[in-house]
């Protein structure tokens, strides 16, 4: 009956000291304080978290005075004459594509001339190939 009341008494010592344990194991896992106050001058910029921030910064809020007015005049009319040559082509069953052209490039290792000069590594850029047009009825005379 003793060995059982001082198991007992154990396991509530243990007990007691994991639930006082659990303030000071917050600090240790998340030393920061969360409710911090932003000592920064308002020409500085904004305290605010890091969601908030995220946010902002991926979807900026238009600014009240500014209003972004739409395109008239010649303005307009050049716009909409790029969307029509767009579309057109995009309708097209042929596209012309133009491929890029073929670049090596070469890394040239250091090394001494003949007359004791020393030449550093660099690159060098060669064009291999010649950008052409692909996909178009045009034939080659």
């Amino acid at each position: 009956m003793n060995i059982l009341s001082s198991s007992v008494r154990y396991s509530f010592l243990l007990f007691f000291f994991l639930l006082t344990a659990c303030g000071p194991l917050q600090e240790t896992v998340n030393p920061y304080n969360e409710n911090f106050k932003c000592r920064a001058r308002d020409d500085v910029g904004e305290c605010i978290d890091t969601p908030t921030a995220y946010k902002k910064a991926r979807y900026p809020e238009p600014v009240s005075g500014e209003e972004v007015e739409p395109p008239t005049g010649i303005t307009r009319e050049i716009q909409d004459n790029q969307y029509r040559l767009v579309a057109g082509l995009l309708q097209e069953e042929k596209k012309p594509l133009l491929q890029p052209p073929k670049i090596l490039r070469v890394l040239l290792l250091p090394y001494k001339g003949e007359d004791d000069e020393l030449f550093m590594s660099r690159y060098v850029y060669v064009k291999i190939e010649d950008s052409k047009w692909i996909l178009t009825d045009l034939t080659e005379e």
